[in-house]
């Protein structure tokens, strides 16, 4: 990579990024397109959050991706929202339009783009952890139709803020509870989508998972993590291993990667490039 005084910088905002596959990812499709940018991960500490979004106004930065735990902290440093931000109250990309920061969201859309090539029924959800991809996703799925969405956390008052959120919005049955197996066990019965919203699970802790087993889940219930890295969660491996259909995390990662370059660039991102670097990446 040849960085010289034209160079500009995208980057990667949250703290801790060491399982981040974001600057990999993005620096190899970059070199690919030949474009004179480079993406940088900044493992921005709390206190430091609001100079770290002027940062990207000061140095001129094209924008930067947002990620764990900063998705709905930064939001009041920003001076715009897109449709979907709004909707959902999180943001996981900041654009730069000359010194005017605008938050997205491409976190719901991502889900949607990976979880499409499935056949399940728009019944009833389980998300566990109420976090900004949580958010996200579901906004996306109430959006799409699903008629039940069963929210966890082990925060209960963060469950019931979002579900209260919601439901100001989409008219499905929404229902907050705080985490445990026993509630896991029970609404997830007739749950006809699992998804892991939690960093329980995620490089380095590979042996931790938000539950402790999947007895009772409907035979055609589909089981997603997105978690990407591993690429295999220790919740996936517990799902298949019952023979339950499984959806990792990296589709989803790829999705809403491809959707930030073409925020940020105004270009079409080479999807199945991108698919293939970051599987490299995580070899």
């Amino acid at each position: 990579m040849d960085i010289n005084p034209q160079t500009k910088c995208l980057g990667i905002f949250g703290n801790p990024l060491g399982h981040s596959l974001s600057p990999l990812l993005h620096n190899r499709t970059l070199q690919h397109l030949d474009l004179n940018y480079i993406y940088l991960p900044f493992e921005i500490e709390p206190r430091n959050l609001r100079h770290a979004v002027n940062a990207v106004r000061a140095l001129g930065m094209a924008g930067v991706n947002v990620t764990i735990p900063y998705k709905e902290a930064v939001i009041p440093y920003l001076d715009e929202m897109s449709q979907d931000a709004v909707a959902c109250q999180s943001v996981n990309v900041i654009v730069n339009r000359g010194g005017w920061l605008v938050g997205h969201n491409t976190d719901g859309a991502g889900f949607m783009k990976a979880l499409s090539p499935f056949q399940v029924k728009r019944n009833g959800a389980v998300l566990i952890g109420c976090g900004g991809a949580s958010r996200a996703i579901a906004c996306q799925l109430a959006r799409d139709g699903w008629r039940r969405l069963i929210l966890l956390d082990i925060d209960w008052r963060r469950a019931l803020d979002l579900a209260e959120f919601l439901g100001r919005q989409y008219s499905c049955d929404i229902k907050a509870l705080v985490m445990s197996q026993e509630s896991f066990a029970l609404e997830s019965e007739s749950a006809n989508l699992i998804v892991n919203c939690t960093p329980l699970g995620m490089y380095p802790h590979i042996d931790q998972c938000p539950v402790e087993n999947l007895d009772g889940l409907e035979p055609d219930a589909l089981v997603c993590d997105i978690i990407y890295n591993p690429q295999t969660t220790r919740l996936l491996h517990m799902a298949q291993e019952a023979g339950l259909a499984t959806l990792d995390g990296l589709s989803m990662f790829v999705h809403q990667a491809a959707m930030s370059l073409r925020l940020w660039l105004d270009i079409e991102p080479p999807l199945e490039f991108m698919k293939g670097a970051a599987a490299d990446g995580l070899r």
